[in-house]
């Protein structure tokens, strides 16, 4: 009878600490929902709105047809427009920019936006080309760059648990590396902020449809273990709504698991924290990585997901 009896008292154990982990990793200890950080379709929607087949630009049903544009990669601005010429002439209409941190922080304290690091320059280029931008200001990027973007200076730290891993896939929110984030977000986004769609100005249209959240953040694994730490989405969409960031916020799931999708929420069931009946944090749109290779032609790809 040992073993049973053994075996009842552990069991209390594991659903004790997965709940705990659950309820940690999904509420979280930040008061900010899906809504309140959600695109205003109301006040935009002229502007930018969508459906299940395009977005809509001041009305007209327009197809995204994108590719990357790695500044950071190309450190000469004047080889910029050449480039991007050529990407319009294989008819993109739009490309995703990923905002290197660490190449614009080079040390603690100091960040750089001139020379060829003059991204109001690049944003200028795009709108002068009619090219949309879809931007993409991390913190963490990956784009198979050293630290996925991080700056060499924040990676050093040992205070701080990068991206909130404290241990493989156990994440704590790390307030103090929320505040490095925060501060990279405060620095970058008002540029960005100048150039979005919805902030026309004196008859200028902005180039900046939408700005992605982080990159290839989980949040299952498999569509099974929870892994993604709500709060770390959180803290980082309301830092840009916060720094007038209006347009759309959309995700890059690493596999197509429906990580941070929008969802209807029910506001006002915080502080019940019912754990099972309150929906998570989701973004205004998805989007998620998917290569096409031999193993997923292109015709399967475009089936599948289209």
């Amino acid at each position: 009878m040992a073993p049973l009896f053994s075996l009842f008292a552990i069991i209390p154990v594991v659903l004790g600490g997965f709940y705990f982990y659950a309820h940690q990793r999904t509420f979280g200890h930040l008061d900010i929902s899906t809504s309140s950080v959600a695109y205003n379709r109301t006040r935009y929607h002229n502007l930018l709105d969508w459906d299940k087949y395009a977005l809509t630009i001041e009305g007209e049903p327009t197809q995204i047809h994108s590719g990357e544009f790695h500044y950071w990669r190309v450190p000469d601005r004047e080889r910029w427009s050449p480039i991007l010429k050529q990407y319009r002439a294989a008819g993109f209409n739009t490309i995703r920019i990923y905002f290197h941190w660490g190449y614009h922080s080079p040390a603690e304290g100091v960040y750089n936006f001139d020379g060829n690091r003059d991204i109001e320059y690049l944003l200028n280029l795009c709108e002068e080309l009619n090219l949309f931008v879809l931007a993409a200001p991390g913190p963490y990027i990956c784009a198979e760059t050293q630290a996925g973007g991080y700056p060499g200076w924040l990676v050093a730290k040992r205070d701080l648990n990068i991206r909130h891993n404290y241990i493989m896939l156990w994440r704590v929110y790390d307030q103090k590396f929320a505040d490095y984030e925060i501060q990279w977000l405060n620095h970058i986004l008002p540029i960005i902020a100048r150039h979005q769609i919805t902030e026309n100005k004196a008859g200028k249209k902005g180039c900046v449809l939408g700005l992605q959240i982080d990159n290839e953040l989980f949040e299952t694994m498999a569509n099974l273990l929870p892994i993604g730490l709500h709060d770390q989405m959180r803290v980082l969409a309301k830092a840009a709504r916060d720094v007038g960031i209006t347009v759309p916020f959309f995700s890059n799931d690493g596999f197509e698991e429906g990580g941070w999708v929008p969802r209807p929420e029910l506001d006002g069931q915080k502080k019940k924290k019912k754990f099972w009946s309150r929906d998570r944090f989701g973004l205004d749109l998805y989007g998620f990585d998917k290569y096409v290779s031999k193993y997923c032609p292109v015709y399967i790809w475009c089936f599948l997901f289209s």
